[in-house]
């Protein structure tokens, strides 16, 4: 890269929440890439730890500490970093995880190359903690996307409806078009990149390098999928496609098995509402076994029939929304 077209000005967000342990080896691996045209933008969420002194003991005047007076999210933690962003590009890094040296210099390469319709660029990350079958340990590892994994740029619209493997430090984007889209939205907790590469997806092409450039850890403290916001979360998603026009068929199979997690996990009411709707919806076979609906029948109905009587079936026509996101 020669020129100053070449080398765009990147600015880095950091959110941060009480990671005192992790945020130096994090925000060093950022302040080391090769390519140095950065600012980085580490934003405290409210932090009770002392994070905010590991930020100042870095002391490299690229890096700016902005901090919130209480804990609002990391959605709003990372949208308080794409309003002061600076750079032509954005770029995401979490505050326990780790880039790998030629990071950014690879993906502004493929950003410049793959033209003005592309908006975000990611590459593979390497997993710490789990392997690809989800199994969780300390001598378990696994590379997201996984080897054999399709549909990994281009119009990824359609590829996105079904889930995501792109998280936010392994994205580079557009800094225009994030913001065009509206950052992400503050209202869902644990699955927030997905809804936001839905929504950048709309404006234009994805690309990807498939390189292992980023190091995840899985904490502690990571999200739990049961968790109750974590499914509030997953129904907003799922509201805000249907808004998009997302047929209900494609909605039918992962509202399924959100509504049979729901029931499992303490929101039965919730749980077969979704379920209701995935049935209308003409819901895959694969989830409409006879196992799962004879579960839920015998575990929370009062007769074998109520569940998918026909004066019981919920119209998708007469659905505003798909759920109420506070149950």
């Amino acid at each position: 890269m020669n020129s100053s077209f070449d080398t765009p000005l990147v600015s880095v967000v950091i959110p941060v929440y009480n990671r005192v342990s992790t945020l130096e080896r994090a925000l060093r691996s950022v302040l080391m890439q090769c390519y140095d045209a950065i600012e980085v933008i580490v934003v405290d969420d409210g932090s009770t730890d002392g994070s905010q002194a590991v930020v100042q003991r870095v002391n490299d005047p690229r890096v700016q500490l902005v901090q919130h007076d209480k804990n609002r999210g990391v959605s709003a933690a990372r949208n308080t970093g794409i309003e002061r962003a600076n750079g032509a590009f954005l770029a995401f890094q979490d505050s326990d995880d780790e880039w790998l040296a030629g990071k950014l210099s690879a993906q502004v390469d493929c950003m410049n190359a793959a033209g003005e319709d592309c908006v975000l660029v990611y590459c593979t990350k390497v997993v710490y903690g789990r392997d690809e079958g989800r199994n969780f340990g300390d001598r378990r590892v696994a590379c997201v996307p996984p080897a054999g994994a399709t549909d990994l740029s281009g119009d990824m619209r359609q590829a996105l409806i079904h889930g995501t493997f792109i998280s936010p430090q392994t994205m580079l984007m557009r800094t225009d078009a994030v913001r065009r889209m509206g950052g992400f939205d503050h209202r869902i907790y644990g699955s927030e990149e997905w809804d936001f590469c839905q929504r950048l997806a709309e404006l234009g092409r994805f690309d990807f390098v498939d390189e292992p450039l980023v190091n995840t850890y899985i904490q502690n403290d990571s999200i739990s999928a049961f968790n109750p916001r974590v499914n509030r979360s997953l129904l907003t998603i799922y509201n805000n496609m249907k808004r998009r026009g997302v047929a209900p068929s494609s909605l039918a199979d992962p509202l399924a098995r959100l509504g049979l997690t729901m029931v499992r996990n303490g929101s039965p009411r919730q749980g077969l509402r979704l379920l209701r709707y995935a049935m209308n919806a003409r819901l895959c076979p694969a989830v409409a076994s006879r196992w799962a609906v004879g579960e839920v029948l015998a575990k929370l109905t009062p007769g074998p029939g109520r569940l998918v009587a026909h004066n019981d079936a919920i119209p998708s026509s007469n659905i505003r929304e798909i759920g109420r996101e506070n149950d």
